[in-house]
């Protein structure tokens, strides 16, 4: 040092320095660029389920390489570890980009996880390696300020890359600047080999891993894959439990371990590692959750809210690079870090009495450029301090211990602190929708895995598009919501699998079915609460075969004579006109009978009753020729005019007159008496006087006759046409009614058909607006609830985060107040 400035570095340190900084970047980059892919890179790989396990595998795999590489730098030349690392980041990356499914992408970002958290551990322990803890604060507080850019520009520069090129360049983007990183790291940096060699312990990394891994897992899923209570989290943490048991065990054991348990009894690293273990869930309380409270309690959008956490990102990034600097001018740590986490501590507090719906956005953006003056230092000096006493052939594993310490806690108080926003939204949700499944006794709130952005908006217009569409029978649309988690039950089960057209071609088909007379079909449509009262009362039960039967049996039974049948015939407006025409009133009998005794008027000489017959086109033309004008009795005056003619002829000679009244049989036995018997001329006139007189007197007696069996003969013959009459006019009716019901049942059908047709073609338009009505009401009931569910959460986050301040605070108050070894400048660097 001269004059009290730090000494120049050498351009050696200062282009390994820069390669560093760069593979930091990447890797801090890495941690937020592809949040905002992740819609585009599910929509072209498929496999929602596996959202989550994009993020999860690349925490699993850098939390574990961070101590294991750690290590590894204290057995092999650093320069060598920390180019192996940049290449497994870079391979990761580009075979992320090139990953065809899901299930690639998985294994990939795993892959890329590995090279991540061996650059987080490398770069640290670099500068380490480099810098004495005095000088390592100011540039301490140059990677704190790398982290604090990465996490501001990562989802701004996604969103840009996946908008403009593709979500591919998302991982793409590594290429270039992991290739000049490398550059300066092979060009410039020494290898940094080790005084001396040791053995790898491979079942301290195999333990590490096993109980690592399933702990990580354990937090991760629970509350959200599965509930804290299930079979499969107390499986994971016994798991953990078991092989952190053995991991110890093995460490104790083993002559060069993984990490040096004994490390743990120089005060500062294990107070510090203890602080970085709270100080993690402190700083994802502050930084995590606050998108969420900017875009759904004060309505900022997603892209704007990143640039509303600027200022946070501002202030960590001034609060690392100035407590760096001042720590590093003064030599002391203790009282920066004290007075860092009181003040943090207090804005906490603060934000936890204050923090409310209605506070302005410009304090909200203040307070947070507070939260991260106050979050700068540790993040700076927690490390620095970690390292001050660590011997350098375990500076690489204490530096990875510490993040590893930061990355276990960070991950445990995610967890926490997502139960916490869980249960406070879901008894915000709960007291406007109480019959949700959520809020029964004894629901378990699962917590969720997606981000922490939230469109209210967006989600609701998707979500009503996908269920208009599924109204309108899109199957896809239907089968995405049946699969989709956050649709309520009840309004799944309204979806029927088609959408309207779907239900209204079943309804036309029960329609139609009673209509032609199923009784199940019938008895379904009567159940079917969508059907107005009025339709269903309008079908007859047994469909229009069971109407036309009853119409049959009326029609049969008026023309068979009953009057009542005849009247119902009459009034039934469903019944033709011409029908009722032909159908007179008491039948077919009561018309035979009003022809039966016009009849007998026209034979006993009514000549209005004859002329009436003789008129009427539904007579027989065999019974027309059976009357005569005048009846019987004018027919048996002829036929006795007759009789006297033909008698006066033959008894004057006539034979052939003579011979047509024997052949009578009808003769008087008398008459043929005098005819084979004539009396003598002079005797004749009288005679035939007496022969008229007696004519005259039979007269009466033989129209009586006549009349009587004329009668009977049409009588007998009517009855016959009448029975012959009924049973055509019954053939007859049957087959018209025949004719009728189908035409009938064609043109219900018809009408049914065009009905539906217009009903479908009405509710298609309706329903949807209805619902996309029910649904904004329940996105505004949503909404409010939503903000007072996460202000609530967010208050209690803040006490959480001032909690594990507060934790923090008391380790490192257990601090010795140590001087910063070394002074300013670079330390030797060793080939």
């Amino acid at each position: 040092m001269t004059n009290g400035k730090p000494s120049r570095m050498s351009p050696e340190v200062r282009f390994t320095l820069i390669g560093i900084t760069l593979g930091l970047f990447l890797a801090a980059l890495d941690q937020t660029i592809v949040s905002t892919a992740m819609p585009k890179i599910i929509a072209d790989l498929k496999g929602t389920e596996y959202y989550a396990w994009v993020t999860t595998s690349y925490l699993l795999a850098s939390t574990v390489s961070a101590p294991i590489f750690g290590r590894l730098t204290e057995l092999f030349s650093r320069k060598s570890i920390l180019l192996i690392a940049v290449g497994i980041f870079l391979l990761g990356s580009a075979l992320s980009g090139l990953s065809q499914n899901m299930a690639e992408l998985i294994l990939f970002r795993g892959v890329q996880g590995i090279g991540g958290g061996a650059l987080f551990a490398l770069a640290l322990t670099t500068l380490a390696v480099l810098f004495p803890p005095r000088e390592r604060g100011r540039l301490g507080g140059l990677f704190g300020a790398v982290f604090g850019l990465s996490s501001a520009v990562g989802p701004w520069l996604g969103g840009l890359l996946t908008d403009h090129l593709s979500w591919h360049w998302v991982f793409y983007i590594n290429m270039p600047v992991g290739a000049v990183a490398l550059w300066f790291i092979l060009r410039y940096m020494p290898r940094l080999s080790p005084e001396h060699r040791e053995g790898f312990d491979y079942p301290g990394a195999l333990l590490l891993v096993a109980w690592t891994v399933p702990l990580m897992l354990a937090f991760s899923w629970g509350g959200s894959t599965y509930p804290w209570k299930s079979p499969e989290i107390l499986g994971l943490l016994a798991l953990s439990l078991l092989g952190l048991l053995l991991w110890v065990w093995t460490e104790l054991k083993v002559e060069h371990p993984l990490f040096d348990l004994s490390v743990f009894r120089i005060p500062t690293f294990s107070l510090a590692a203890g602080a970085s273990f709270f100080y993690g869930p402190a700083f994802l309380g502050a930084v995590a959750f606050l998108p969420l409270y900017l875009q759904v309690v004060k309505g900022v959008s997603a892209s704007a809210s990143g640039v509303t956490v600027l200022p946070l990102t501002l202030g960590v990034i001034l609060g690392s690079v100035g407590g760096g600097t001042l720590a590093s001018r003064l030599g002391r740590y203790k009282t920066i870090l004290i007075g860092g986490s009181l003040f943090l501590l207090g804005l906490f507090v603060l934000l936890h009495f204050i923090l409310e719906a209605s506070t302005p956005l410009g304090l909200v953006v203040f307070l947070f450029f507070l939260l991260g003056l106050g979050l700068g230092p540790s993040q700076s000096l927690l490390n620095i301090v970690a390292q001050n006493d660590i011997p350098m052939q375990r500076i690489g594993s204490a530096t990875s211990g510490v993040q590893f310490a930061r990355q276990i806690g960070s991950t445990m108080g995610l967890a926490l602190l997502g139960t916490v926003l869980a249960t406070s939204i879901n008894q915000a949700l709960c007291r406007v929708f109480p019959e949700s499944a959520s809020c029964r006794p004894g629901a378990v709130v699962q917590r969720t895995t997606e981000g922490t952005g939230l469109d209210l908006d967006k989600s609701f217009k998707d979500l009503e598009a996908r269920i208009t569409a599924a109204l309108k029978g899109d199957e896809a649309a239907y089968e995405e919501l049946k699969k989709d988690q956050n649709l309520p039950e009840e309004v799944k089960k309204n979806l029927v699998k088609g959408g309207l057209p779907a239900q209204f071609a079943k309804t036309k088909a029960l329609l139609l079915a009673a209509l032609e007379g199923d009784p199940e079909a019938w008895e379904a449509v009567q159940k079917d609460p969508n059907l107005p009262e009025a339709f269903k009362a309008r079908l007859p039960k047994g469909g229009l075969p069971e109407t036309f039967r009853e119409t049959e049996k009326t029609l049969e039974a008026a023309l068979k004579g009953d009057p009542k049948a005849w009247e119902a015939v009459q009034k039934d407006p469903n019944i033709p006109q011409a029908y009722k025409a032909r159908i007179p009133k008491g039948g077919i009998p009561g018309a035979f009978a009003r022809m039966k005794a016009l009849v007998y008027r026209a034979l006993e000489g009514d000549e209005a009753a004859y002329r009436a017959l003789v008129l009427d086109p539904r007579v027989p033309q065999a019974l027309k020729d059976r009357l005569s004008p005048g009846g019987v009795p004018q027919g048996v005056e002829r036929g006795l005019a007759a009789t006297y003619a033909l008698l006066e002829k033959a008894l004057q000679g006539d034979e052939k007159a003579k011979a047509r009244l024997l052949n009578d049989p009808r003769l008087d036995p008398r008459l043929k008496t005098l005819l084979t018997s004539p009396p003598p001329p002079q005797a004749l006139p009288q005679a035939l006087a007496q022969v008229k007189a007696g004519l005259e007197a039979q007269k009466p007696r033989l129209v009586a006759q006549a009349l009587a069996e004329a009668k009977k003969q049409v009588g007998l013959n009517l009855e016959k046409a009448e029975q012959k009459a009924l049973s055509e006019a019954l053939s007859a009716l049957k087959a018209g009614l025949k004719e009728v019901q189908k035409k009938a049942l064609e043109e219900a059908r018809s009408r049914l058909l065009s009905a539906l047709d217009q009903a479908e073609e009405k509710a298609l338009k309706t329903v949807p607006q209805e619902v996309v009505k029910r649904l904004e009401e329940t996105k505004a009931r949503l909404q409010e609830a939503l903000i007072q569910g996460i202000v609530a959460a967010e208050k209690g986050i803040f006490l959480y985060s001032a909690f594990f301040v507060f934790l923090s605070l008391l380790l490192v108050l257990g601090m010795p107040d140590k001087e910063l070894r070394g002074g300013f400048g670079p330390q030797r660097l060793a080939e």
